[in-house]
């Protein structure tokens, strides 16, 4: 069973952060049964899905994260739904974090995870 470990910071940000192919495959529900289709989540779906290219990019610009492309109008209607992404190889696996957005409420990303069977362990900062 997936597993991810998903962190509630004490300044209202969402994170959850696991291995790449569950990460995309979050994404890809949270676009596909909840509508969430826009710029941002099919960036951070290619950027995830390209891991080495991105990883090996961020570490030559010496960047912690990669924020996906957003769109103008997406913003303004607060549909936003990945803030930046961040990319991790730790003991031969590729892993990732997904910082979403603020408005990016909990329940949904709960919901999502466990209609996709992933295992959650809820984490407070």
């Amino acid at each position: 069973m997936p597993r991810v470990m998903l962190v509630k910071t004490f300044t209202g940000y969402l994170y959850v952060e696991g291995e790449c192919n569950d990460l995309i495959e979050i994404l890809k529900y949270l676009r596909d049964k909840y509508g969430r289709r826009t710029a941002d989540v099919d960036d951070a779906i290619r950027i995830l899905s390209n891991f080495s290219i991105f990883y090996d990019m961020m570490r030559r610009k010496f960047k912690d994260f990669i924020a996906p492309r957003k769109d103008e109008a997406d913003l303004i209607k607060g549909l936003v739904t990945v803030d930046k992404v961040k990319l991790i190889k730790e003991g031969g696996k590729d892993l990732g974090v997904i910082v979403f957005d603020k408005r990016v409420e909990l329940k949904l990303l709960l919901n999502a995870m466990k209609e996709l069977g992933i295992e959650v362990n809820i984490v407070e900062e």
